[in-house]
């Protein structure tokens, strides 16, 4: 397990990282694709994202939506009356948007699924998990998130290698 944090920040911005998988990840560039789609979309604020397991990404996924199971990506929005906890005043240098949950194993799932590296589902997951914090919902919005999350992909410049570690 990999239980370190790491984050980036900017002014106005912040994303902490924690990784609580076996996962290689590299914090500074998941921090820095967050802090990039906050630019883009000219928002202010601070967030976090988290990597767990697939027993505690069920776990949450039950608890939060209803559905059993793991499942790749889920976002708790800031204020949300479900019972997610709020960080503590003292990590919060600018608004606080709330929180991105990511499980690595149904992410290489997907990625096997789709015939893309694990970076790249990574890569699409974060920037889906954002833009839910931002107040997208692709469930509801006839195509706007879903068009959003292409254009984003297509024009940030980051890759598997800024996500993951070799080996």
């Amino acid at each position: 397990m990999n239980s370190g944090a790491a984050g980036a920040s900017e002014p106005g911005r912040f994303v902490e990282v924690t990784n609580d998988t076996l996962l290689t990840v590299r914090e500074e560039g998941v921090a820095a694709l967050a802090a990039a789609v906050l630019r883009r979309e000219a928002t202010v604020a601070g967030l976090s994202v988290a990597f767990l397991s697939q027993e505690a990404m069920a776990e949450l996924n039950e608890r939060y939506r209803g559905v059993a199971g793991p499942t790749d990506v889920l976002s708790f929005p800031a204020g949300d009356d479900a019972g997610w906890p709020e960080p503590e005043e003292i990590y919060q240098p600018a608004p606080y948007l709330g929180d991105v949950v990511v499980c690595p194993a149904v992410a290489q799932a997907n990625a096997a699924g789709d015939r893309v590296e694990l970076g790249e589902e990574l890569r699409r997951l974060i920037v889906h998990g954002v833009l839910h914090l931002l107040g997208y919902d692709h469930e509801t919005d006839e195509g706007e998130m879903g068009s959003r999350e292409s254009l984003l992909l297509e024009e940030l410049p980051f890759g598997a290698a800024d996500l993951l570690h070799d080996g």
